[in-house]
């Protein structure tokens, strides 16, 4: 059982500060690490691995920094690692992060599943894993919570948002996975210093025939948000100054 899995080493977004003045997030100076449900994929290839054998191969594709990611991947128990890491990749857009990471998967070989984190932690798009999907030619099951595999075929159970649907999918097949499919492992010490002395894979971008689009985000800023200054006082009738707090809520649009 052959299996890649995709992963986005992502802007932390629960450490990113901001600029008081301007409002822009200061990106550069915040903490990066592989995306969460990036990672559940990664531990879900290793536990089918450990179940029916073969290797787990690991793609990822972004600027510079993204070899800083390697070291946590390896130590998890990845097998390979192939990443293409240039500047350019930095603003691009889903479809052509997408293409990218199919051309890639297909150059290094072919492999039964494609495993994927639904969505990144920082971007949160939810594109990424149909849209390789559509560049590989093979089926798409969104939103993993369970999955098995066998008899050549995967059986996945997914959060639609509404309820919980079986699927079954013949293979290959993408299959992007949510933050409930499992908890990854930690790895051991011994592990660390292993995949410290692994090296990944690099391939050069100009060896992919690949349309740079940039994603279309002009500028993200903090929203300003101002003090209503309502100040109520409560002296006698306390019926009355609910009720009027309630009536100043319902006009916010808060009830």
């Amino acid at each position: 059982m052959n299996i890649a899995v995709c992963v986005k080493y992502a802007v932390d977004a629960q450490q990113v500060k901001f600029d008081p003045k301007t409002g822009e997030p200061l990106l550069k100076a915040a903490p990066r690490k592989l995306s969460d449900m990036d990672r559940r994929a990664i531990e879900e290839a290793l536990r089918l691995k450990e179940k029916l054998g073969g290797k787990v191969v690991a793609f990822s594709v972004g600027d510079a920094a993204v070899k800083n990611a390697v070291k946590e991947i390896y130590a998890m128990g990845v097998d390979e690692v192939h990443i293409v890491a240039d500047d350019k990749l930095k603003e691009v857009d889903t479809t052509t992060t997408a293409k990218l990471l199919a051309e890639l998967i297909k150059k290094v070989g072919s492999f039964d599943l494609i495993l994927c984190g639904a969505a990144s932690t920082d971007g949160y798009s939810w594109l990424v894993p149909g849209k390789i999907a559509a560049f590989l030619n093979v089926p798409f099951v969104p939103n993993a919570v369970a999955l098995n595999v066998e008899n050549g075929k995967a059986s996945v159970e997914s959060d639609m948002g509404d309820g919980i649907y079986k699927f079954e999918s013949s293979l290959p097949a993408v299959v992007s996975v949510l933050l409930e499919i499992n908890e990854p492992r930690i790895p051991k010490l011994s592990d660390i210093l292993k995949a410290s002395k692994k090296k990944a894979e690099f391939h050069s971008l100009e060896d992919f025939e690949v349309e740079f689009v940039n994603s279309g985000v002009e500028e993200i800023r903090m929203p300003k948000v101002e003090r209503k200054r309502v100040i109520f006082e409560v002296k006698d009738n306390v019926d009355e100054v609910v009720e009027k707090l309630i009536a100043e809520l319902k006009k916010e649009g808060v009830l």
